[in-house]
């Protein structure tokens, strides 16, 4: 009875371990989704400003999808 218990321990153990994996993965996974999200709206900005600056004419996201 007492490796059963302790076999069960384990499992609860590892089962907690693998959540906490999972949370750090889901946290990187989502600073990275952001920071990437961050540097293409820039990247997309600076290339509006300079096809303006050319006189190309510029599309903004709500015209292109009426």
């Amino acid at each position: 009875m007492k490796k059963l218990m302790q076999r069960a321990n384990h499992g609860g153990q590892s089962l907690v371990e693998y959540g906490l994996v999972l949370a750090l993965i889901a946290i990187v996974a989502i600073l990275v989704v952001q920071a990437v999200g961050t540097k293409s709206a820039s990247t997309f900005d600076n290339i509006q400003s300079t096809m303006g600056s050319q006189g190309l004419p510029g599309v903004s996201p709500m015209s292109a999808s009426s």
